[in-house]
């Protein structure tokens, strides 16, 4: 078509009837110009289908990573609760003056411990360095980034400065100085039993770990529903866009 005109115009050119050639020439202008739009408008389709695939990417591998921090989330919880009974019954154990068991050396060895989330952030992260916009959906993308920049930074707030400041400045010098651990088994007695049913400060320490435990199983099932919320959302979005 664009030869057409550019003959047509020349021989018009050399016949001297420029009114027409100048229809002719704004013809072959308009061509180009259409022919760029198009051009410009099929790049624009192929990125947008492009991006549209990254995004359906990216949120399927997220909904794994999600997963795999909601069953750890779960064992968080569960443990926390363990642990808030091994320090309640440590504290009976002493309180009552009762004797010694395999049991009880069970609980003596779990004082030492707390927990810690996983976050797995792969996918987040690739999110961040392809410009959060990717996601479409803008109720999805606030609830990515409440999960992931505010829900994900106060579980790692109170893991770091309440729970483990806890069980490093009170805890475990208390049971370095007062019990026996072993590690090869995960028990522990105390070095002196007797000492220790009159220790009030050992006593009043695991009444504090005990809360400590409760408050951190109560912020982990939290964080939980948050990861549900989440997950649901995703899978809904999905789903919406097969």
């Amino acid at each position: 078509m664009l030869k057409f005109f550019r003959k047509t115009r020349q021989n018009l050119l050399a016949q001297n009837r420029f009114t027409r050639y100048l229809v002719y020439a704004l013809g072959e202008i308009f061509l180009v110009v259409i022919g760029i739009l198009i051009a410009l408008q099929l790049n624009n389709w192929n990125a947008e289908q492009k991006a549209a695939k990254e995004e359906l990417k990216l949120l399927q591998e997220m909904r794994h990573n999600l997963h795999s921090d909601l069953e750890d989330c779960y064992w968080n919880i569960n443990k926390q609760v363990e642990l808030k009974y091994s320090n309640t019954a440590v504290l009976r154990h002493l309180e009552d003056g009762t004797s010694l068991t395999d049991s009880l050396r069970f609980h003596y060895g779990n004082l030492i411990y707390s927990t810690t989330q996983r976050r797995n952030m792969s996918a987040y992260d690739h999110l961040k360095a392809k410009g959060i916009d990717l996601i479409q959906n803008d109720s999805l993308r606030r609830n990515i980034t409440v999960v992931y920049s505010e829900r994900y930074y106060y579980i790692e707030r109170q893991e770091l400065e309440y729970d483990n400041v806890y069980q490093m400045n009170e805890v475990i010098p208390q049971l370095n100085a007062k019990v026996i651990l072993d590690e090869g088994s995960n028990t522990g007695m105390p070095i002196n039993l007797s000492d220790l049913k009159e220790d009030e400060a050992f006593k009043g320490t695991l009444r504090m770990n005990a809360k400590v435990r409760q408050s951190m199983s109560n912020r982990y099932s939290r964080l939980s529903e948050d990861l549900k919320n989440l997950i649901a959302h995703i899978d809904q979005e999905l789903n919406d866009r097969k």
